[in-house]
């Protein structure tokens, strides 16, 4: 059994959106299910993905696995970044997360992760790197440390009291 922490409600609902994103075209069928307690259990994209969610015994997600186009995607944590990358970049899944921007180069880890799976390079042509900083400008850069998100978080965190 792993010892988890409560994931904070924005990470959680940031991750969802951006999942959402990843998978969702407005003319496909999406099909969910739910425990008996009524919690959201899966959801899947027919063609494309699936996402499945584990509870603790208290309600806390515990672990969050996201199936995209038949590759396995685990994110513990809940961060949107896969685990398997996290361990290789840095030996766990702790130091970085969706908001953090460990190079301080102006792309969050997030950004890192997106743009070094999708294969995006910086202007310099370089691979995406969370440890080394690539060049500013290119897919996810905030030359203001992160004030988008603090911007949307307001949005995202009324929108998930609805």
């Amino acid at each position: 059994m792993t010892n988890m922490k409560k994931i904070p409600l924005f990470v959680f609902m940031l991750s969802l959106l951006f999942l959402h994103s990843l998978l969702y075209a407005a003319d496909e069928t999406v099909n969910y299910a739910y425990d008996t307690l009524n919690r959201l259990t899966s959801v899947e994209y027919v063609g494309k993905g699936s996402i499945h969610y584990s509870y603790d015994k208290a309600g806390d997600i515990t672990n969050l696995t996201i199936l995209v186009t038949n590759s396995p995607i685990v994110d513990t944590d809940l961060d949107g970044i896969d685990d398997n990358w996290e361990e290789l970049y840095f030996g766990n899944i702790t130091t970085i997360s969706a908001i953090t921007d460990f190079d301080g180069d102006g792309y969050s880890d997030l950004w890192e992760y997106l743009n070094w799976k999708e294969g995006v390079l910086d202007n310099s042509k370089q691979v995406f790197d969370p440890a080394v900083k690539n060049t500013a400008n290119t897919r996810g850069y905030d030359d203001k440390g992160g004030s988008f998100f603090l911007m949307v978080l307001p949005a995202i965190l009324n929108s998930s009291r609805k």
